[in-house]
């Protein structure tokens, strides 16, 4: 008998799902290492609750799914990048995983020292069980070390590490300071979660106040500074859908911002912004957004192979509240796999056109997946 890696039909499922009068809905998955056969289905449209949880209901070979969480400090010099897959590589080739294996989580620091320093590791699972309440979620990557624990309304999240195996010991926090929502739309039911053709997306925590306090063998790296989370998947291969794409999440001045520009393979491009302010979504978009390279190796659209830029130039056209202009300018190319993907801290400047501009920290990546021409 195939055993399904989502334990659908067991008891725990089915009391963890029943709706009291009095409580938030639930709902508990546990993923086992391997693949599964047949087909693989997603949900794509939100609900009234979830936005956090599951959204690929069995892992075959083409499918997958992560948890992404960051913190960056405010001088940039420091950063954490916490992402939980569950994801084979034949279905995110990028993930690093074994052929077969889908359940691993990925820490990725950087931070100053007698010179600047990084650590990069990934540690494979034996399972994996995601507790959805409300719209949160919390998840244990067992035998990684690693988990994650949310409020079901969102406002709180704490990442916690003990992995002897990779020396690493410690925690990281986040408290929400702008509203959750969808590539197009706020946090509401029956809501596209379509980031571009194949790839659904959302975003718990587009901002937030990050603590982090982390031992890594033997060295204190501890810092406060901004922080953000949010969840991806797609039920065929990650490669066939996409071509490129810039994404990128930062805080300037009183803005809360969230960027992306997308092609697939074929050239079509998808973009979203979001912009938050005091608590509040400004704008949430689908259209009129644009995010180009600048600098050295600023060619459009990236290809397979292309140097890392050295910044972005961001405009985002928030209708009658006006349009937002921002460069965001790399402090540390934190992560360079082998020109197909590259990952930055930096600052951003600018602000709403004919408004007072600001200045701030962000993070953000580019994928470039298309070959040269």
């Amino acid at each position: 008998m195939q055993i399904s890696n989502f334990k659908f039909f067991s008891a725990f499922w089915v009391l963890a799902n029943l709706v009291s009068a009095s409580g938030p809905w639930m709902s508990t998955h546990i993923y086992y290492p391997n693949t599964v056969n047949g087909s693989s289905d997603a949900l794509f449209t939100s609900s009234a609750h979830g936005l956090d949880a599951p959204k690929v209901d069995t892992i075959n070979n083409t499918s997958w799914e992560w948890w992404y969480f960051d913190a960056v400090s405010e001088d940039q010099r420091s950063s954490v990048v916490f992402t939980f897959f569950v994801a084979p590589a034949t279905g995110f080739p990028e993930s690093g995983a074994p052929d077969n294996a889908i359940l691993s989580a990925t820490i990725a620091l950087t931070y100053p020292g007698q010179e600047f320093s990084s650590f990069l590791s990934t540690v494979q699972a034996t399972e994996a069980r995601v507790v959805s309440v409300g719209n949160g979620a919390s998840g244990t990557w067992k035998g990684s070390g690693m988990e994650f624990v949310g409020t079901p309304d969102l406002s709180n999240y704490v990442i916690n590490v003990d992995s002897p195996s990779i020396g690493v010991k410690g925690s990281m926090s986040l408290r929400s300071v702008a509203p959750a929502h969808y590539p197009c739309d706020p946090a509401e039911a029956d809501q596209s979660m379509v980031m571009m053709p194949g790839i659904g997306w959302t975003n718990a925590v587009p901002d937030a106040a990050a603590q982090v306090e982390l031992d890594v063998n033997g060295t204190t790296v501890k810092f406060i500074g901004i922080g953000y989370h949010d969840q991806s998947w797609g039920v065929t291969n990650f490669n066939s859908r996409v071509g490129s794409w810039y994404w990128g999440h930062g805080r300037l001045g009183p803005y809360s911002i969230v960027w992306w520009d997308t092609l697939t393979p074929a050239g079509a491009e998808a973009v979203s912004s979001y912009v938050a302010r005091g608590g509040k979504i400004v704008g949430v978009v689908c259209t009129a957004t644009s995010v180009r390279p600048t600098g050295a190796n600023s060619t459009y659209p990236p290809t397979i192979g292309d140097g890392p830029p050295e910044g972005l130039h961001i405009e985002i056209d928030l209708g009658s509240e006006g349009t937002m202009i921002v460069d965001a300018t790399s402090t540390f190319n934190i992560v360079d796999a082998g020109g197909i993907y590259y990952r930055w801290t930096g600052t951003l400047s600018g602000g709403i056109e004919g408004q007072p501009s600001f200045t701030g920290t962000a993070l953000w990546e580019e994928f470039a997946l298309l070959p040269p021409s």
